[in-house]
């Protein structure tokens, strides 16, 4: 399954701050929630969402990507929701992430084709619509669309169709400023 790029660069949303309660205790203790984040974030899960450790099953990999075919990102999507039952799936990213800015997917055997892609159509997107951005705000604008285009990509597969409709399973977009110790979900208008 592809990606159609240019719809996901043109997304219009807005960043809202994570508020602690955001995704409720559940009484059982159980994880319910599914957490795909990039290896060289800082971002600690329980402190962005104010929930105990053992709800949360992270799954972590070079720049929070679940669409290339990674035989270790499709079994922990299997895995949670197939045998856990998670309510939730987060694909958080992080501002700054040098992975998603500078990779190119030659280095890596493709890890980076969608990103590699991605990128370039941001880039003339943001040229064209607002060439007065600097650097960061492209950066940061890359990182947020990325995350986007990763959580649209789970919510077209099979599996997690299903679980939408048959177990309510909700699937969320956050990215993380390191700077400000800050989570933010990206909320599509």
């Amino acid at each position: 399954m592809t990606f159609d790029f240019l719809a996901t660069v043109k997304k219009q949303y807005s960043t809202v701050p994570v508020d602690r309660d955001f995704i409720r205790r559940s009484k059982s203790g159980r994880e319910q929630i599914l957490w795909v984040g990039c290896s060289d974030s800082s971002v600690e899960e329980t402190d962005a969402l104010g929930v105990p450790r053992e709800e949360i099953f992270v799954h972590r990999n070079l720049g929070n990507i679940v669409s290339n075919g990674d035989l270790s990102s499709e079994s922990a999507v299997e895995w949670c929701l197939n045998l856990l039952k998670v309510k939730h799936i987060i694909v958080c990213g992080h501002y700054d992430c040098s992975l998603i800015d500078k990779g190119d997917g030659s280095v890596l055997g493709g890890w980076y084709k969608n990103v590699t892609k991605l990128h370039a159509l941001n880039e003339d997107y943001l040229r064209k619509s607002d060439s007065s951005l600097d650097y960061e705000c492209r950066h940061r604008k890359l990182e947020e669309v990325y995350v986007l285009a990763e959580m649209d990509w789970l919510k077209r597969q099979e599996n997690v169709r299903k679980a939408i409709e048959e177990d309510g399973l909700q699937i969320h977009a956050f990215v993380y400023d390191k700077h400000t110790n800050e989570c933010f979900r990206l909320v599509e208008e």
